[in-house]
């Protein structure tokens, strides 16, 4: 069997190098992910659900502003970076970053500025709960850093320094919230204080790629005659901002209702459940970081056969993965989340709705990288913006009268419309398969 899979290998150099570059990857996701579990434990032993709550719903605020302020550069640059990487245009990558800089950091910081002062609005008519006030002006002093964090570790991405950039967006947050929460945790008892740690985490990961980048850029010699324009970046960007925002919105809503219309317990136990199926799609996160640029050069290279070629052992790899991990979590879904305390088990219910609707999500592969990485970003654009408001509207509807077990069904049918939809285009239009069915769905030799 290895030596039919190693000259599977040889033979598809193409999948060979996702497979490769996916190794390092997922050692590095997986170990970001399982710190990620470790902050929620000790939060989890130290201020309960509802300190999770807290953490966890001021986290998804500061993340959308940061999202907003980068303008969908944290996803443009990483094409252009792979662009301009070549010895004819390396010229471009300083004025790239001068320019991604010089738009980002002032605008996030007036975005900034605006949530710092209507936070206790916010806390008060939205929250319903005071203590999201001290929350999110911390979460607003640290937007900034965070945007900056978010372009930089793209643009460490697209130089192809995917270790760096891995270990930027994975590992390194979490080791210095863990170190900091169980140093200084010794010494203060404060249900804000895994937010301050946190945000110590994003200044310094955001000045460490900052660095990196300059250091980087400091031997390419700048040219007096540059072909690219801050007009050309925005027109870019903008786009993929929406359909960015967007998938944000549509995964994190029913964290907002649930803490509009029930209790900031039932938004920590959920938001556990939620994280822990997520685990599920990791191949496919893992996958989707190294294949976008492939998808991108097959299809553009018309070598159509190649590429689905790709798709489709790729998908069966996330398929299979994701099927085992699924079996695994309905088995032990209440030993895991007790493992969190004993008032978390009440979400094993949510926790099975979620994790079915991620492993339809895996089912249909990088549908959405392919889509982008195409040219039909805007066809993608649509799908997302029609899913989203189903979600809200769902939300309204059924999160104050089933609460938390309400918003896992509603989160999990969004990622079946969005994902079934997509894949549905992309067979119609592009004429690939990006899904997977055992028994239905032909292998391509």
């Amino acid at each position: 069997m290895l030596k039919r899979l190693k000259a599977k290998l040889n033979g598809d150099i193409h999948l060979k190098e996702i497979l490769t570059g996916s190794a390092v990857t997922f050692v590095l996701k997986m170990s970001g992910m399982l710190l990620g579990y470790v902050v929620l434990l000790i939060i989890s032993r130290q201020y309960g659900a509802e300190g999770i709550g807290v953490y966890n719903l001021t986290l998804i605020v500061m993340t959308f502003v940061a999202m907003m302020s980068t303008m969908g550069m944290n996803v443009s640059i990483l094409r252009y970076v792979g662009q301009f990487n070549k010895s004819c245009e390396e010229y471009k990558l300083k004025l790239l970053y001068r320019y991604a800089v010089e738009l980002v950091v002032p605008f996030s910081l007036l975005l900034a500025v605006g949530l710092y002062f209507f936070a206790g609005v916010i806390a008060d008519n939205v929250f319903h709960n005071p203590v999201y006030k001290p929350a999110l002006e911390y979460a607003a002093i640290i937007v900034p850093f965070m945007a900056l964090q978010d372009i930089s570790i793209e643009f460490i991405r697209g130089l192809k320094q995917l270790k760096v950039s891995e270990f930027l967006r994975s590992v390194n947050r979490p080791v210095i919230n863990i170190t900091l929460l169980l140093i200084i945790g010794l010494f203060i008892v404060d249900e804000l204080l895994p937010l301050y740690t946190l945000g110590l985490g994003i200044i310094i990961s955001a000045l460490f790629a900052v660095f990196f980048i300059v250091k980087k850029l400091q031997k390419i010699v700048p040219e007096s005659k540059i072909e690219f324009s801050k007009k050309e970046l925005i027109t870019t960007s903008f786009p993929m901002m929406i359909i960015s925002v967007a998938s944000f919105v549509m995964g994190n809503i029913s964290l907002f209702m649930l803490e509009a219309f029930s209790t900031t317990k039932e938004v920590g136990i959920f938001s556990v459940a939620l994280q822990i199926a997520t685990l599920i799609s990791l191949v496919l996160v893992v996958v989707n970081t190294i294949s976008a640029p492939k998808f991108s050069e097959l299809y553009w290279s018309k070598k159509s056969h190649e590429l689905q070629k790709v798709i489709s052992h790729a998908t069966r790899l996330i398929f299979f993965s994701s099927l085992f991990m699924s079996i695994f979590i309905v088995i032990f879904s209440k030993s895991i989340l007790s493992m969190f305390g004993d008032e978390f088990i009440i979400g094993s219910t949510a926790l099975i709705y979620l994790m079915f609707g991620q492993l339809i999500n895996s089912a249909t592969g990088s549908v959405g990288i392919l889509l982008n990485m195409t040219g039909h970003q805007k066809e993608l654009q649509v799908i997302i913006l029609i899913t989203v408001i189903i979600t809200i509207v769902l939300n309204i509807v059924f999160v104050p009268i089933y609460g938390m077990n309400g918003a896992a069904v509603i989160t999990m049918l969004g990622t079946i419309i969005l994902n079934v939809a997509s894949a549905i285009f992309a067979k119609r239009k592009l004429m690939l398969t990006t899904y997977y069915l055992p028994i239905f769905t032909k292998e391509l030799k």
